[in-house]
């Protein structure tokens, strides 16, 4: 059975109301917005042609992100032996 494809201006729709939601305030909005924006224009943000280096730096981003909010809700992300 084949994937069924968005039609992309309702993908971004989808993304633009998660990242409302997520988002602390209009600053961060507006701060992610011209990020994306950017990256759509054309910006590579000096990581090289070719998208694995943003989508590395999206990987280690949410890795270090998310053991930052363990921490600071007291928890710890332990692997257990």
């Amino acid at each position: 059975m084949a994937a069924v494809k968005k039609p992309l201006d309702s993908v971004l729709d989808e993304a633009l109301d998660k990242l409302v939601m997520i988002s602390p305030n209009k600053r961060t909005y507006d701060s992610i917005t011209s990020v994306m924006f950017q990256l759509y224009c054309g910006n590579d943000y000096g990581m090289g042609n070719g998208n694995l280096g943003f989508l590395d730096k999206v990987e280690n981003n949410w890795r270090t992100g998310r053991k930052r909010i363990a921490k600071n809700r007291g928890l710890s992300l332990v692997k257990n032996v």
